[in-house]
């Protein structure tokens, strides 16, 4: 029996199920939506409002990236410690990728790609689109444009993503620090993390933020061929990028664990 996975290309939530589902080797299939139409959509096939959606084989429907891996944990290998400790922390990384990265990345991706539509096609360069690429690529303008005001992508949320984005990479570093993320087998939390800041690798004008640090290894580790766009630098308004450079401040994870990212509020 075959899962569904109902998706649109270049989720970052849709890629942290995919890849539970390629690690406990579950057959499945993938069901792409167009980004914002996705919404009425899924919910008359699925009986949800967005994606991931997963149909399972006895006709289960499941919403939410963390909702479908808890369901998935039926199956193994578990994507959680067994210690409780242990798996507080990583339930807690996996809470704030879930909540906090997660709108992030999408505001931030799609503030970058409806500057540039033209790269939206290269997210889905292998996905299997419901309508003609043709269509898909005209519309591409109209789309991204959609899917910024739907996710709340104003200049200024922005803007604001931007400035506080150092101090969240410190967190994710720190985790990594801390051997909440990175360990020898993913679990949760990294597939929670990972694909968020692979996103947010794909926009070129955060190379020098991201440049050395232990977060995107991270994303590379599990998500190595995700995503498949990219928006080239010079898309972001310098003065956003001015905005991150002046708040940034470097957290001491090169030199030891930090007093508590992954252990503190």
């Amino acid at each position: 029996m075959t899962y569904v996975l109902h998706a649109i290309p270049a989720s970052h939530p849709c890629a942290t199920v995919e890849r539970a589902l390629q690690l406990k080797g579950l057959p499945y299939r993938r069901v792409e939506n167009i980004p914002v139409a996705h919404k009425l959509i899924v919910r008359a096939r699925a009986g949800a409002g967005t994606v991931p959606v997963l149909v399972t084989p006895d006709g289960r429907r499941l919403a939410g990236s963390r909702a479908i891996l808890r369901a998935l944990e039926e199956s193994p290998p578990s994507l959680l410690p067994s210690d409780p400790e242990r798996r507080r922390l990583v339930e807690r990384a996996e809470e704030w990728g879930d909540q906090v990265l997660q709108s992030l990345a999408r505001r931030v991706v799609w503030a970058a790609v409806s500057r540039r539509p033209g790269t939206m096609m290269a997210y889905s360069a292998s996905a299997e689109l419901p309508v003609p690429r043709a269509l898909a690529r005209v519309s591409a303008p109209l789309v991204a444009r959609a899917a910024r005001a739907a996710n709340s992508g104003t200049n200024a949320s922005v803007r604001a993503d931007l400035a506080h984005l150092a101090h969240h990479l410190d967190r994710i570093d720190n985790w990594i620090a801390d051997g909440v993320l990175g360990g020898e087998e993913p679990n949760a939390a990294d597939l929670q993390i990972g694909p968020s800041v692979a996103l947010l690798a794909s926009v070129e004008d955060l190379a020098d933020i991201l440049r050395d640090r232990p977060a995107p290894a991270l994303a590379r580790r599990w998500f190595p061929d995700y995503p498949e766009g990219s928006v080239p630098a010079g898309t972001l308004p310098p003065e956003w990028l001015r905005d991150e450079a002046s708040s940034a401040s470097w957290a001491p994870w090169a030199t030891g664990p930090s007093a508590g990212s992954s252990t503190g509020a």
